[in-house]
């Protein structure tokens, strides 16, 4: 017998019971009511599918927000994976960036820095035209992660996980295994022998907080110049709700101001973006103090949003974000600043490119970065406990103080410019002989028009570990 039925008969039964004691004639009006609700509210049959309540929403907040609302097509299958029914959304090609996560917690937590990991970072390159097998060379490693104290360092070129040798047909899932405890072999050079060693090592992994402030130090030049270099890997202003990492690059470049620095080099390869206040909180570090009040990122949003923030008294908020006083602020003593970039500099780490040309020369150094012109902000379900996924729809485009607009194919440096990361051996980050920070030291010793002596071959990168990660290509608004 179905089970609701039975549980109907038993209140029943008990009315009976309650009318033949002869309780109060509202008491068993209460009953009744209940029994009522009971029943009518059980229509399992017509209740809709979690995919169907999911996707309502998620039309709702694209059909809201979106950056191309009028995009959206008329007609939509809600009865498929949210995943899939959020993609059908998305205007392509034109919008390369929307993205949806099933959890609005491990979204939230990369865009901290906040990952389950070994602690570092690597691009995937063939070892061999003449064979399919395939290195991960390690980019960077982590402070304080199992990965720093396991030894691993920049250069270093994984060759196996899990003591399978990394191919075209098996990284992606070899690559997969490094999410939970796993070995692997690499090679590092020997200097003194110039020869690889091959080595190996156990990684655990752990949920782990990426400080993006990676290093900062001061040179001094044979002409006397004194640099800032600071290598930052995406922009968060903290955990939670604290300020913790915008103030230490506050700190940073108070030792910077306080060692009258008159050079600035800002090591933006591996960073895929990020917040927009970090963003606004560092241009407002380098730029001239003379910008404080000015644009430092106009934001235009879809027709809808656009004329309801203009109508609001705090359009002006709404709309721009300015450049603010810092008491740490270096540009006074600066006419220009480098950028180290990649393929990977993207979002938020072109937002600082795009936000200075106006005020100061910026001298890109590296390789072409991403182009991503247009920022989400991260919207979950908060009415609606069954629901965990996230989004982060593309809703403005970025515009400077001139109202310029046109890195959607990113910044490419002047051809004298164009040094490759990738030179073997690989130098650590900091090294005044690593190619694209001497490249920058050069240029600041007169070197303008001469690109240094190194080997210019391009490597084929088959997939960056940024790449995988959520928070990788974002410009994230929080007003």
């Amino acid at each position: 017998m179905n089970l609701k039925l039975v549980e109907l008969i038993i209140f029943i039964i008990y009315i009976v019971i309650m009318i033949k004691f002869q309780f109060y004639t509202k008491r068993i009006t209460v009953i009744l009511f209940s029994v009522f609700l009971f029943f009518s509210c059980d229509k399992d049959d017509d209740a809709q599918p979690v995919e169907v309540t999911i996707n309502d929403w998620i039309f709702d907040v694209m059909d809201d927000v979106y950056y191309w609302t009028d995009q959206l097509p008329q007609n939509s299958d809600k009865s498929q994976d949210p995943i899939d029914y959020f993609n059908s959304l998305v205007y392509t090609p034109e919008d390369r960036f929307s993205f949806i996560s099933p959890s609005y917690t491990d979204l939230r937590n990369s865009l901290e820095g906040i990952e389950l990991e070994a602690g570092y970072e690597f691009a995937l390159i063939r070892e061999s035209a003449d064979n399919s097998n395939v290195l991960a060379a390690i980019t960077y490693v982590k402070r304080s992660s199992p990965a720093e104290q396991s030894g691993l360092k920049r250069g270093d070129l994984i060759s196996h996980v899990n003591n399978a040798q990394m191919t075209l047909d098996n990284y992606r899932e070899l690559i997969g295994q490094m999410g939970s405890n796993h070995t692997i072999t690499y090679r590092r050079y020997d200097v003194a022998n110039e020869v690889y060693v091959e080595q190996g090592t156990p990684l655990t992994v752990v949920q782990f907080a990426e400080n993006p402030s990676y290093l900062d130090t001061v040179y001094m030049t044979e002409s006397g110049r004194k640099i800032g270099y600071y290598v930052y890997n995406f922009f968060s202003p903290g955990q939670g709700n604290s300020q913790v990492y915008d103030l230490e690059m506050d700190n940073i470049f108070s030792k910077f101001k306080n060692e009258n620095i008159n050079e600035l080099i800002l090591d933006l390869r591996y960073n895929g973006g990020g917040s927009v206040s970090s963003a606004t909180n560092l241009a407002s570090l380098i730029a001239p103090r003379s910008t404080v009040g000015q644009v430092f990122i106009e934001t235009r949003w879809n027709d809808e949003y656009q004329e309801y923030f203009e109508s609001r008294d705090d359009s002006d908020a709404r709309l721009f974000d300015r450049f603010v006083n810092k008491t740490e602020n270096i540009g006074d003593n600066l006419s220009r600043v480098f950028v180290l970039t990649s393929s990977r500099t993207a979002s938020a780490s072109e937002l600082i490119i795009n936000g200075l040309l106006p005020f100061m020369e910026v001298y890109t150094i590296g390789d072409q970065s991403y182009g991503k012109n247009v920022g989400s902000v991260l919207i979950n379900d908060d009415e609606n406990i069954n629901n965990d996924y996230a989004l982060l729809p593309i809703v403005f485009k970025s515009f400077n103080a001139n109202g310029t607009s046109d890195f959607s194919n990113g910044f490419i440096p002047s051809p004298a410019n164009q040094i490759e990361d990738f030179q073997f051996p690989m130098k650590q980050l900091g090294d005044i002989s690593e190619p694209l920070l001497a490249r920058a030291i050069g240029f600041i010793e007169g070197e303008g028009g001469a690109r240094l002596s190194y080997d210019q071959t391009r490597k084929e990168k088959l997939l960056y570990s940024q790449d995988l990660k959520l928070r990788s290509n974002r410009s994230i608004f929080e007003k």
